[in-house]
């Protein structure tokens, strides 16, 4: 079902790995690797940062000046994916655009320092158009003319410079937020290029969150899979040297032309001694998923997550309400909560920082999650493993920490949309850097540890009315008040 499984990654030099002598790294390592059958990218790689939306006193340069002081900085390619593109004076769209004009300005004024010209190439996620229904292309066209407006040619072949605008078509769409500079440099993240990752003071809405950044062979995994999104989207057409004014009218999505890269950024060069592991899925291929579920079946200790949503099927969205059917048995409790449930009847502790429910469509489940999860907690005796606290800021986070060991970000919600045959595309990356770990780690406890900055989820009243299992026997039917 679906396109057909993703081609792995193909860089034209990889150092040797071994393979990892942790317990919990080999499970991420077999998925990644297909059991030591792929070219291993997980070795010789570098903690770059943790990248963070919104700007405040403490954070004066957020993920979006990050990522423009990288296009900046590029060599000779520019690799962008992301589902949400919004563009105006200091929306994050246009300070991507701004930066590229910056790009463009270098490449002209010095081309001898970009022998190999400059590859510009942007997979925008084919988020569902209310105003362009016919081809879904407001997106790419309001980057194009964005570029179009600060001077920057679609293609300026004397200079090798070319821009390619791709649009991901499938249903449901692309969730991917990724970037990879000069095929050294990849970062996976959660945010949007949207104005709800701006301050309030800027007409934001101060939504936190966070990216993972590192340089290394990993580097070349987050290439795969912008290629896989390329291969599947058609990309925007325009005329020579089309006029902004003119871009909606004159510029059309058609035919993709084949993935292609410098030749400088397809080596998977050394960067420093950590590993990294990118997990993707889309319909076809269900890597990420798998990867996501090996970790927390080998967690041993202690699993933290910050999820914007952790919620159960929709079909047990009220499941807050009172559990029947909707036990850890029932087509509702997905495989996430099982796997979660997993871990506590080996006696992993296991926290979640998360949004309240919304009255919209994003959060209407998560009180259910923590309820059911609860409820099947209670059955086991095992009450006193699972903790759960809603942050009282807003928060669009999907990282986990795994046993302190292992920090993973990316865009993969625990939410229907985003598992299974039908889910959406995600990304996410996994490293064992001490210091990721422990900056990812340091965030967490902050949150968890105010009663300013998050409460505890108050239990339902129907919990304590929720009968143990026999002593005997950790199994059963699921939760009920019966």
């Amino acid at each position: 079902m679906g396109l057909g499984p993703v081609r792995p990654a193909q860089p034209l030099f990889a150092p040797a790995c071994a393979a990892p002598q942790s317990p919990l790294q080999r499970v991420v390592w077999d998925v990644t690797t297909a059991g030591g059958t792929r070219t291993d990218l997980s070795c010789h790689n570098a903690f770059v940062g943790l990248p963070r939306t919104p700007r405040s006193p403490a954070l004066l340069h957020d993920a979006f000046d990050d990522l423009a002081a990288q296009i900046r900085a590029a060599r000779s390619e520019v690799l962008v994916a992301n589902m949400q593109w919004d563009f105006g004076l200091g929306l994050p769209g246009s300070t991507v655009a701004g930066a590229v004009a910056d790009l463009y300005a270098q490449v002209r004024a010095r081309p001898a320092d970009y022998p190999q010209g400059m590859a510009v190439r942007f997979s925008l996620g084919g988020y569902p158009d209310l105003v362009r229904t016919v081809d879904g292309g407001t997106q790419a066209l309001s980057l194009a003319r964005d570029l179009r407006l600060r001077g920057v040619p679609l293609s300026d072949p004397a200079l090798g410079w070319r821009v390619s605008i791709l649009n991901y078509p499938y249903f449901p769409h692309s969730h991917v937020k990724l970037h990879v500079i000069d095929g050294q440099d990849l970062t996976v993240a959660g945010y949007n290029f949207s104005w709800t990752q701006l301050p309030r003071s800027e007409g934001g809405n101060s939504q936190h969150d966070v990216g993972l950044r590192m340089r290394g062979p990993v580097a070349q995994a987050g290439v795969a899979a912008f290629d896989d999104l390329w291969r599947h989207s058609q990309q925007l057409h325009c005329p020579p040297d089309v006029l902004p004014v003119d871009v909606f009218a004159r510029c059309a999505l058609g035919r993709a032309e084949a993935p292609s890269h410098p030749l400088a950024a397809q080596f998977a060069l050394p960067a420093g001694q950590a590993r990294g592991y990118l997990l993707y899925r889309r319909p076809g291929d269900d890597q990420a998923d798998r990867g996501h579920l090996a970790l927390i079946a080998a967690a041993r200790r202690s699993i933290d997550l910050m999820q914007v949503d952790f919620s159960p099927e929709p079909v047990c969205w009220g499941a807050h309400l009172g559990p029947d059917g909707c036990g850890a048995d029932a087509p509702g409790f997905p495989v996430y909560l099982r796997a979660l449930l997993g871990a506590l009847e080996r006696g992993v502790r296991v926290r979640v920082l998360l949004m309240p429910n919304s009255s919209g469509l994003e959060r209407p489940g998560n009180r259910a999650g923590v309820a059911l999860l609860r409820a099947e907690a209670r059955r086991r005796g095992l009450e006193h493993l699972f903790e759960a606290r809603f942050v009282t800021f807003t928060m669009h986070d999907k990282t986990v920490t795994f046993d302190r060991e292992l920090a993973l970000v990316g865009s993969m919600n625990f939410h229907f949309s985003a598992w299974g045959p039908l889910g959406l595309n995600e990304a996410a990356l996994v490293t064992d850097d001490l210091q990721a770990v422990s900056q990812q780690e340091a965030t967490f406890d902050r949150v968890w540890q105010s009663d300013t900055l998050s409460r505890p989820v108050p239990p339902e009243w129907w919990l304590p009315y929720v009968r143990p299992f026999p002593a005997a026997s950790s199994a059963g039917a699921g939760a009920s008040l019966h």
